[in-house]
């Protein structure tokens, strides 16, 4: 009887991911990988490969973005849904692109000795950082204004 039961509500609700925590594992992912870049930016490469101004502004970087694309008018309605299903391609996009922006990056400066070259994935980074943070932030927001961030 209760396999019965269990069955059907597999087979009928796929598992869904509320969108907070989507925003929220995506933003701290983002946040994260800039984190080893910069690190790795700091630790494996000569001093000369390794502008510092890059790597700041590569730190500052979320947050400026985060700023600017909740100020920017938007040409795409906001998804106001509650939750996600775990393997829609909305998901599968903000969980894995941090990911694997980290490790292009991570693998390029390792392999050239070089952050200079490949700066600009690390910004590409820490920009989609930025959009994850000001997507969390109105995620938080939505449900205290009534569905309108």
């Amino acid at each position: 009887m209760f396999a019965d039961s269990a069955q059907s509500m597999s087979t009928t609700t796929p598992l869904r991911i509320p969108t907070t925590a989507l925003r929220l594992w995506a933003t701290l992912s983002g946040l994260v990988g800039t984190a080893l870049v910069i690190m790795q930016a700091l630790l494996w490469t000569t001093p000369g490969h390794a502008n510092h101004a890059v790597l700041i502004l590569t730190a500052l970087v979320p947050f400026i973005a985060a700023v600017v694309f909740a100020l920017a008018p938007r040409h795409v309605m906001q998804d106001s849904a509650q939750s996600h299903p775990l393997h829609s391609p909305i998901v599968w996009v903000n969980l894995t692109l941090p990911l694997l922006l980290t490790l292009l990056t991570m693998i390029l400066v390792a392999v050239s000795g070089s952050f200079d070259n490949f700066a600009g994935f690390a910004l590409l980074l820490a920009a989609n950082a930025g959009r994850n943070l000001r997507d969390f932030v109105q995620a938080l927001l939505m449900p205290a204004s009534g569905g309108r961030p």
